[in-house]
């Protein structure tokens, strides 16, 4: 839709400078760099689980002028959090795209960047389908990027030449795509959108909330209240073994196997034979140690009253169905009657993309809720707006629709 190609982005890629930073003096060069630039482009390479235990960074690619920085936070020789004073500088704009998982792993070490522009979020805004930033570098500026090192093991070092090279092209275009989009930002009156969208990262705190849970409540489906606490139990002696052996958790035992465990105990006597175990841990301490654990477990299930006979997943009561489903009622019908022929005008507006972005289903929750402080204020109005432009107020179609359901 705004595609063209940019001679200054492909001129850009020619004169590139990409240092990879591991020693002292060349974080040194790289943070006086990063203080004085007048803008700061930034990506973030991590492992979530899938190499080693836990959510931790690989890599951190920062960009001033047209040298990317490589910053190893890998290294035995350098301290990471010296890059996050200019981070947190507020008079220094910072560019990047979908920084969701990026600003929950940096605020979960410390350091909480300010004056945050993410691009994904103007694209949304911009009426662009949702898609990553490979090809939406190829949708405004016409520059194909490569993908070989997506899902490169980050850990591993010496990093390979691709993988310097995807690191750094994942900041090297942020300064011009982000011109471009402003730019169209500006000319569609939603500049002040965006904006507002990005306060996000500076007014919550998202430290420690992309961490997995392992023990979710649809695991309860088939279990009795003393399986699953002997399935809670398992879980909980399999992470302390994978944070241990700094291993990924589902690498160290299975949680099907544990499962099978946790519904029939005996099932623990096989454990040196399992596949679904680490062959680190197919040995007779481990195991013995498993034994211990169902056994201890399930003399305090009994000893807290758990029945082997009752069902983990409690029903709802008829009073909680009925709520439930008074409560999909209305969203049913403000959707059908209010909603969607709001999202249809905004779309008309601004475009599907957009419309669909700006009001989903969080927002019409909120309204149901009545927590319209969960709402951002641009879209309030936008939504309020056009709901009056077509007869309709949409707070009040709330309240009606709450009664007629009681």
């Amino acid at each position: 839709m705004y595609g063209r190609r940019s001679d200054s982005a492909r001129m850009l890629k020619n004169k590139f400078m990409i240092r990879y930073t591991a020693t002292p003096q060349e974080l040194n060069t790289a943070v006086e760099h990063l203080h004085a630039a007048p803008e700061i482009s930034i990506d973030l390479e991590f492992d979530k689980n899938y190499y080693r235990y836990g959510f931790n960074l690989c890599l951190m690619q920062v960009m001033a002028d047209s040298t990317c920085y490589l910053v190893d936070p890998l290294s035995d020789d350098i301290e990471i959090d010296r890059t996050f004073q200019p981070l947190e500088n507020p008079k220094i704009p910072k560019t990047c795209f979908a920084f969701g998982e990026d600003i929950r792993l940096l605020h979960t070490l410390g350091c909480y960047p300010k004056n945050v522009l993410d691009l994904s979020l103007a694209a949304n805004l911009l009426n662009y389908q949702p898609m990553s930033l490979t090809q939406l570098l190829i949708e405004v500026l016409g520059v194909r990027t490569g993908k070989a090192a997506q899902m490169s093991n980050w850990y591993k070092r010496p990093l390979t030449g691709h993988q310097k090279q995807y690191a750094a092209e994942d900041v090297m275009f942020l300064p011009e795509l982000r011109e471009q989009l402003m730019d169209q930002a500006e000319k569609k009156g939603v500049t002040s959108w965006i904006l507002e969208e990005n306060q996000v990262w500076e007014t919550e705190d998202f430290a420690g909330t992309g961490e997995v849970d392992y023990l979710k409540d649809k695991d309860r489906k088939g279990m009795s209240e003393m399986a699953w606490h002997l399935y809670t139990r398992l879980i909980e002696f399999r992470e302390k073994i994978a944070q241990k052996k700094n291993m990924p958790s589902y690498k160290v035992i299975d949680k099907s196997f544990l499962r099978a465990v946790a519904t029939k105990p005996g099932y623990v006597e096989v454990w040196h034979q399992e596949r679904g175990v680490h062959p680190s841990l197919r040995n007779k301490n481990a195991g013995y140690e498993a034994q211990l654990l169902v056994e201890d477990s399930l003399e305090e299930a009994r000893e807290l009253g758990l029945s082997d006979m009752k069902p983990a997943e409690k029903k709802l009561s008829k009073e909680k169905l009925a709520s439930i489903k008074r409560y999909q009622n209305i969203i049913r019908h403000l959707k059908q009657e209010v909603f969607n022929p709001v999202k249809q005008q905004i779309g008309r507006e601004y475009g599907e993309n957009t419309a669909a972005f700006i009001l989903n289903n969080r927002v019409i929750e909120a309204y149901v809720s009545e927590k319209p402080e969960e709402i951002l204020p641009y879209r309030r109005e936008l939504i309020e707006h056009t709901a009056m432009s077509l007869g309709m107020h949409v707070e009040g179609s709330v309240d009606e629709a709450k009664r007629s359901n009681n």
